[in-house]
């Protein structure tokens, strides 16, 4: 039984299908559409698949997010928090109030539903917690001060709560991809994505398919590993 944020489109969606096709029940998070979930994981068993209302805006909404897991289905053993914001800028030109926004909104979200979700995943069955980050957080990227900020944040506060949760057993790791194909990168101008593929050993972006199999390698294989990061990015930092 695994919650994964953000689980409309992309990224989210992807993760949910991957789990799913390893057998797991997926909680689901999204904003808005309830209806996105089943467009987006496709067919599933319906008691294999439980949409779960969640805005990282809103800090109250991931004790009631963890909530309508339990009483779904009365655990859980594994937290994906995939949800995320970004807004684009050098700090000279980025308004401080939409800078401010995406670090606030991707390391509070974060950090709230993980708080919430602690007790319940300390009675889980080989319980684990996945952050995706990204390799701007790692790296940094011009133009990302404030999205590459709050991932970068998150790799901390990964790191620092497995040290806190490990004594009951929950193992907390971190992905950070590079660029991938999905909604939010399509609004990168086609010449910036030319020089990303070309930056890019591997000579192209990367699917979300690619990065949910990582994801659930961390999740539901990885159970010698936590405090890590895996970058998954094609070669694009090195």
């Amino acid at each position: 039984m695994v919650l994964v944020t953000g689980a409309s489109r992309g990224i989210g969606a992807a993760i949910a299908r991957e789990l799913l096709a390893r057998g797991c029940r997926v909680g689901c998070g999204y904003r808005r559409d309830p209806d996105a979930v089943a467009r987006a994981v496709g067919p599933a068993e319906p008691e294999a698949v439980l949409p779960v209302p969640y805005d990282l805006a809103d800090e109250a909404s991931a004790e009631r997010a963890v909530d309508t897991m339990l009483d779904a289905w009365g655990g859980l053993d594994g937290l994906v928090l995939n949800a995320g914001v970004w807004d684009g800028g050098r700090l000279a030109t980025l308004d401080p109030a939409d800078w401010w926004r995406v670090v606030e909104l991707n390391v509070r979200g974060t950090a709230a539903l993980a708080r919430a979700a602690l007790p319940a995943l300390a009675k889980g069955d080989r319980p684990g917690i996945v952050l995706v980050s990204s390799i701007v957080g790692l790296i940094g990227h011009a133009g990302d001060t404030a999205y590459a900020s709050a991932k970068a944040a998150m790799i901390g506060f990964a790191r620092s709560l497995a040290k806190e949760v490990a004594a009951d057993g929950i193992r907390v790791n971190v992905l950070a991809p590079g660029f991938v194909d999905t909604d939010m990168t399509a609004l990168v101008p086609e010449r910036s994505r030319r020089a990303i593929a070309d930056a890019t050993l591997l000579g192209r972006f990367g699917t979300v398919e690619e990065i949910a199999r990582a994801a659930v390698f961390l999740s539901e294989d990885a159970t010698f590993c936590t405090g890590s990061v895996l970058s998954i990015d094609g070669g694009w930092s090195l």
